[in-house]
């Protein structure tokens, strides 16, 4: 009987632990070696492209978080700054004010002047703006109403408090649309044009008081519409020095003329 050729490969003998039993033989053929060595090259080959995809992976990955970060950090600090520049306008005076009646400036802001019923000298703390009786007064920007109420010369007078400590007074009114603690908007009616208390003919005294000091109103009015000085104040750059004021039409410093029908 003639025996049967076998591949070629590699014979594995068998020795079993328990002694004289019979001994085993295996062979393993060299196509058997070359598919399990192909078979485990091909895994760790696979093993190390994923090993390798997987790093870019966590390395691209890690990019992103970090620029994502970054952008969230200055996401913050705009939000930051913003919140710091609403901080500080809120501390500003209002801007854009306007004029609170259509009127005419009888007398103007003074720190001496002849009162024209009591005749005798002292400050006038704002100007005088003549106008029929009955004609709307408006805020001139925008501010909550402080109060409303009957004073001793000044007659029926509004109060209304502004940004930045600024508030704003209206005396001899004939009556008043607005009550303590409304919120009011530039150009909003807050009472009418009348001649309570001590006045010669109907008009407003109209008064700004910054801080607790009284200042020209018209000075301050003008001051308001200068968008440059507000961005400097916002941004907190020292104002420039300016020249001294001409004299704004309508009205002047010397408190208006004595025989005026309307102080």
């Amino acid at each position: 009987m003639a025996k049967r050729n076998r591949a070629p490969g590699w014979t594995l003998i068998l020795v079993p632990p328990r002694p004289g039993a019979r001994t085993r033989e295996v062979t393993v053929s060299t196509r058997s070696l070359l598919s399990v060595g192909s078979v485990a090259f091909l895994l760790v080959a696979g093993a190390a492209t994923y090993t390798g995809e997987t790093t870019n992976l966590a390395a691209s990955t890690a990019d992103r978080l970090a620029e994502s970060q970054r952008t969230v950090v200055g996401l913050l600090d705009s939000v930051q700054y913003l919140g710091a520049l609403a901080t500080r306008a809120a501390k500003l005076p209002p801007k854009d004010m306007i004029m609170p009646v259509a009127g005419y400036i009888t007398s103007g802001f003074n720190s001496s002047r002849l009162h024209p019923i009591l005749d005798i000298f002292r400050a006038h703390k704002g100007v005088d703006l003549a106008a029929e009786a009955g004609t709307r007064i408006v805020a001139p920007a925008a501010g909550r109403v402080k109060s409303v109420g009957w004073r001793f010369g000044y007659g029926l007078t509004v109060e209304i408090q502004h940004t930045g400590d600024v508030v704003t007074l209206y005396a001899h009114c004939q009556k008043a649309f607005v009550h303590v603690g409304d919120a009011v908007s530039t150009g909003q009616a807050i009472a009418a044009v009348g001649s309570s208390g001590l006045a010669t003919g109907p008009h407003v005294h109209f008064e700004v008081i910054n801080h607790g000091n009284s200042v020209d109103p018209i000075k301050f009015l003008a001051a308001s519409r200068d968008s440059m000085a507000q961005a400097r104040a916002l941004y907190g750059v020292p104002s420039k020095p300016r020249g001294s004021a001409g004299a704004v039409a309508g009205g002047s410093n010397d408190g208006g003329s004595l025989d005026s029908p309307h102080r």
